[in-house]
């Protein structure tokens, strides 16, 4: 029975870490979905910079300073698969599906101020793995685990924004964060003498949360700076970054974006490199790419992602597919062996806003 002990201890020591991106993530924080619209998914996930719209509230509030009155509504399919490595050969392949994935938000002006509302589901804590246990990894399995989580973490916020001075902009959005998540680990035994077990466990919580921005605007030049708090199941992420407009480029926007997951600790760092491109007077491409620094078996992280945006009126439309991967040497399963792990996840996200 010690395997079956280890799992749980080791397991609740996880599940105070945080590492932000991937399907294993779902054991401990949950998986952070860190886009939440068309533009946000297809631009890589960025949060300081990018495009004004109300779903701006959740990254970087001070970019919705000049927005008109808006409402926003998204959603999106995210897909994870885990691939387990031994020998440069596929051992185990798991893969989950999730489409309960949506934004709602609003913005208004209000005299010298903007004043934003909404909701997001911002963490994904689904998972649903099997692999064989073995007392001796030269013996035969003695049986087989499974391992199924569900939950999810979702923000409510009110935000205000306001012009500080010419080009520059200020924001701030506070609300709810709530984290909500049930496991399941069942062992099943493939010998009379060693019985079944089944431990499920559960996390719950509600805390203040917020997020705070600065965005300079220019005609050719634009640049901001964006910081998310820190709750008991979210790390805090400091952004920056910047876009040019290059008119003879055929009127391509160029920016790029540094993310960095709980600075002075762990100093998780993602960067983002995004273009936009109109392609009619009302239609634009969407491209980027992202990478991180972290590197096991010779591989780092790397991301594509792509899209599109379309004005019809007073209402924008626009879809983002975005796939981003890595590898690491953990599985949930402590004991499972493997040389590493590919995991990655794909979004697809559609939108639609309107002017009101």
């Amino acid at each position: 029975m010690r395997v079956f002990t280890r799992f749980v201890v080791i397991l609740s020591i996880l599940s105070t870490h945080a590492f932000g991106f991937g399907y294993y993530d779902a054991i401990t924080n949950g998986t952070v979905l860190g886009g939440f619209s068309p533009y946000t998914v297809a631009l890589g996930t960025v949060r300081a910079v990018g495009v004004s719209e109300p779903a701006s509230i959740f990254t970087n509030p001070a970019q919705v300073a000049v927005h008109p009155f808006s409402i926003q509504l998204s959603g999106s399919s995210i897909s994870w698969a885990e691939r387990v490595i031994e020998s440069d050969l596929d051992k185990t392949l798991r893969t989950l599906m999730t489409n309960s994935n949506g934004l709602a938000a609003v913005v208004y002006p209000a005299g010298g101020i903007t004043l934003g509302a909404g909701i997001v589901k911002v963490a994904e804590f689904g998972y649903d793995g099997m692999t064989l246990i073995y007392d001796d990894p030269d013996d035969p399995e003695i049986g087989i685990a499974l391992l199924e989580s569900s939950g999810s973490q979702i923000e409510a916020m009110g935000s205000v924004s306001m012009v500080i001075a010419g080009p520059l902009s200020a924001g701030f959005s506070g609300g709810v964060r709530r984290a909500a998540a049930e496991y399941q680990y069942n062992f099943n035994s493939f010998h009379f003498l060693i019985p079944d077990s089944l431990y499920t466990w559960s996390k719950n919580s509600s805390e203040f949360a917020w997020h705070t921005g600065l965005a300079l605007t220019g005609d050719l030049f634009k640049s901001g700076v964006s910081y998310s708090s820190e709750t008991e199941y979210m790390e805090d992420i400091l952004a920056f970054g910047g876009s040019a407009y290059a008119e003879h480029l055929k009127k391509t926007t160029l920016g790029f974006e540094a993310e960095i997951t709980s600075p002075f600790d762990k100093n998780l760092f993602l960067g983002k490199l995004f273009l936009s491109m109109p392609l009619t007077k009302s239609l634009e491409a969407l491209v980027s790419v992202s990478f991180d620094d972290n590197r096991v078996a010779n591989r780092a992280g790397f991301g594509f992602g792509m899209g599109f945006s379309g004005r019809v009126g007073r209402f924008t439309a626009g879809g983002g597919v975005l796939n981003r991967f890595r590898s690491r040497e953990d599985t949930a399963f402590p004991d499972e062996q493997s040389d590493h792990v590919d995991d990655s996840y794909t979004i697809i996200n559609l939108g639609i806003s309107c002017m009101l």
